[in-house]
């Protein structure tokens, strides 16, 4: 999986491009962690490119938010429906913080 990274500030902007699905889940993780660890949790990971996702996507979103302390946990921007709909079938929306705009979830680190 192709992941873009790009700088806002203080915080990592991920654009990960495609479905976030089994075979795919340990590129996209590493990138997470790695830029987890580089910008001390300040990250956003924008899915307007990722159509959707599978078992193995939920759960890899899972370990990433609940590997940082909430108040520096990674931000998800951009879900579109069908990922919003797998999230909230599986009970995992509420417990990510979600925004519409990358903006949005770029000013979430400054309150």
């Amino acid at each position: 999986m192709r992941v873009d990274v790009q700088s806002s500030g203080s915080v990592a902007v991920l654009t990960p491009h495609g479905p976030l699905i089994r075979d795919e889940v340990e590129d996209f993780d590493r990138v997470v962690r790695d830029s987890i660890k580089a910008r001390d949790g300040r990250v956003v990971i924008d899915f307007q490119h990722v159509p959707y996702l599978d078992s193995a996507g939920i759960e890899a979103l899972l370990e990433v938010a609940s590997a940082t302390p909430s108040v520096t946990s990674p931000r998800f921007a951009q879900l579109g429906d069908t990922c919003r709909e797998a999230l909230d079938l599986t009970n995992v929306l509420a417990q990510l913080d979600v925004f519409d705009t990358v903006e949005h979830a770029i000013r979430s680190f400054k309150r």
